[in-house]
């Protein structure tokens, strides 16, 4: 899979990500064989958000252990650094 620097950070992304938005109408085991495929397809780009109900834990099932070779975006209402850290730590 084709792969692209993510802006100025350096990452190097597949220029296909998956988002996450969807998976959080199934179950952990049918999420984790989906983003397994989706991860041995060259997919090493996960989009996600706060707001995507449990997609972030069912991320975190299926690819903990390859967590060093995938980037994970997540998205949330706040405002700045100190807002999404106080609303990271209620959860």
């Amino acid at each position: 899979m084709e792969k692209t620097r993510l802006g100025r950070t350096g990452l190097m992304v597949s220029r296909s990500g998956f988002g996450a938005l969807p998976i959080q109408r199934i179950s952990f085991e049918e999420t984790k064989e989906i983003l397994r495929k989706a991860y041995e397809s060259g997919i090493n780009f996960f989009d996600t958000a706060r707001a995507y109900t449990d997609s972030e834990e069912k991320i975190g099932y299926a690819l903990s252990d390859i967590r060093d070779n995938i980037i994970i975006a997540t998205k949330s209402h706040a405002e700045d650094k100190k807002h999404y850290l106080s609303i990271w730590k209620q959860a």
